[in-house]
């Protein structure tokens, strides 16, 4: 039986699940046959864990009510984060765990990206996406350290987003980091005005440096990542410098 919201003019409409969207009109299977050579081990398994969630061969629970006589059935679910409903709760359980673990000080949100023609090399090179998210962190305490003339390490949260919102390969960092870093004993050192000229200078070079060290030593890699040292990542670096205002623990 198909679940049912209520809309903001009060009508019951169905609750569309990324189940329904997949299984609709065999998209999964027409789209697993149209891009059968590009599919990854890991994407099928998570799509098809997620496609038998909540199947009767999974098995389940039997509720049974004393008192009125009823029962109810809930199946199993299948702890895909791919699924709607699992993947809520890991969405939920990871939000509650930052927010246990942040700092009550004031943050700001960062969002940094690299030029189009890396993105082909990273989709290939796959491994290029942690480097991502372990450069951006390197950038920001760099940068914090220039800024306070001393060695600070910021509180920093790194989300790595594959993809843009027309759902194509366009790998780019969201950040939120705290406005000043900790010293070595443990003071937290304000600093409000983070320069996104110095940021994005420090995200550059760490980013190049990095991946020649990780990439293929051929010269055709070292062409394009020498002509990205130049003036392509100018542009692409810290899109946005935002703040988030004072975040309270709970």
């Amino acid at each position: 039986m198909q679940q049912l919201i209520v809309s903001q003019d009060n009508k019951y409409v169905p609750l569309i699940t990324v189940k329904d969207i997949f299984l609709d009109n065999h998209n999964w299977d027409v789209y697993c046959h149209q891009n059968r050579g590009s599919i990854r081990e890991v994407e099928r398994v998570e799509v098809e864990k997620m496609l038998s969630c909540k199947e009767g061969d999974k098995g389940f629970f039997v509720y049974y009510c004393p008192c009125c006589n009823e029962s109810r059935i809930v199946y199993f679910g299948c702890n895909s984060r791919v699924c709607s409903c699992c993947g809520k709760r890991y969405t939920e359980r990871w939000a509650q765990s930052l927010q246990r673990a942040m700092f009550d000080v004031p943050h700001r949100h960062m969002v940094m990206s690299v030029p189009d023609r890396l993105w082909l090399v990273i989709r290939e090179h796959r491994e290029l996406l942690k480097v991502l998210m372990d450069v951006a962190i390197q950038a920001v305490n760099d940068t914090l350290s220039y800024c306070l003339r001393k060695n600070v390490m910021a509180g920093v949260i790194v989300v790595l987003h594959p993809f843009s919102r027309d759902i194509s390969f366009k790998p780019h960092i969201h950040i939120l980091v705290t406005e000043g870093g900790f010293d070595n004993q443990g003071r937290f050192i304000g600093k409000k005005y983070i320069p996104a000229r110095a940021m994005r200078m420090t995200w550059q070079y760490q980013v190049l440096t990095r991946f020649k060290q990780v990439l293929p030593r051929t010269q055709g890699m070292q062409c394009l990542l020498t002509g990205c040292s130049r003036n392509t990542l100018r542009d692409s670096m810290c899109i946005c410098l935002r703040r988030a205002g004072l975040l309270q623990r709970g």
